[in-house]
């Protein structure tokens, strides 16, 4: 979804992209629950072609995982909560080792700078994509957790992204000497109202592979769900849910968006056809 627009707080904003990973299982095996689980990515985009973005790495946090500082909301804490039990994250952190929130090689940053920028007093452009990027990461947390009111078997993470069409470094003390290096990919911690936050700013460059490990590691948290247990009780409840009878309106979007689809299969098989009838018989017609 791009240029996404929304009001915050009396305010109205606008997101680049607002893309996600969705997996939706309808059975639960042994004693897991089926699950709905998202995994969003909110991404701000910036080209600085003339001011490098400069980021500096510490030494001190390298090592470890920042899985701890990922955001969510999930009805499956309601459901932890009345039993006394650690929320989801805790309990699925030992299963999350894979993806990029536990790449020890990764440049992780603690502070930035934009380089030829001059003695402007305005906020920089760095710090412009990342309020951007974290307003509309509140924004739907909080939307989500409106919704809240009763056990259920929804899960939604979110992955705020910089993608940079630019030159991107890394800075880093080694001793008495500052090294600075280009990089695809720089992962930051930073403070920002009032809360710590991871910020992945990767280069337009290397986008897609990113991409692509991010469908693994919306993989990998919906493995690590898969293997919680539940009580019979509230997967009884869970299951009662996914049959409740969808309003009229969902049905007609659901009848649209299936009629959109058949429409589609239609012209890919004409245009399949079109394209094997031999050129001379276009010709000739």
């Amino acid at each position: 979804m791009p240029n996404v627009r929304y009001d915050y707080h009396g305010e109205l904003r606008e997101i680049d992209l607002h893309a996600f990973f969705e997996t939706i299982e309808f059975k639960g095996r042994g004693s897991a629950i089926p699950q709905h689980t998202s995994t969003n990515l909110i991404i701000e985009c910036k080209k600085s072609s003339e001011k490098p973005w400069v980021f500096f790495s510490s030494p001190s946090y390298t090592l470890g995982s920042t899985v701890h500082l990922l955001k969510y909301e999930s009805e499956l804490n309601l459901y932890f909560s009345s039993r006394q039990r650690p929320s989801l994250l805790p309990q699925i952190f030992g299963a999350i080792n894979k993806g990029h929130y536990a790449n020890r090689v990764l440049p992780r940053c603690i502070s930035y700078y934009e380089a030829f920028r001059g003695t402007s007093s305005n906020p920089s452009e760095i710090y412009r994509a990342i309020d951007s990027a974290i307003t509309y990461l509140n924004y739907l947390r909080e939307s989500r957790a409106k919704r809240l009111e009763k056990f259920g078997n929804f899960s939604e993470f979110y992955l705020p992204i910089i993608v940079l069409d630019g030159y991107l470094f890394e800075a880093s003390v080694i001793q008495t000497e500052v090294e600075v290096r280009v990089t695809p990919h720089v992962q930051l911690r930073t403070s920002h109202r009032e809360d710590l936050y991871i910020i992945d700013i990767v280069t337009r460059e290397h986008f897609q592979q990113f991409f692509n490990e991010l469908d693994r590691f919306h993989q990998e948290l919906v493995a690590a769900i898969r293997t919680l247990k539940f009580a019979p009780d509230f997967r009884a409840a869970v299951r009662a849910k996914l049959k409740e009878e969808p309003s009229p309106d969902i049905k007609a979007i659901v009848s649209m968006a299936v009629e959109e689809s058949r429409q589609k299969r239609r012209e890919l098989r004409r245009s399949a056809r079109e394209a094997e009838v031999p050129r001379g018989n276009h010709e000739s017609q």
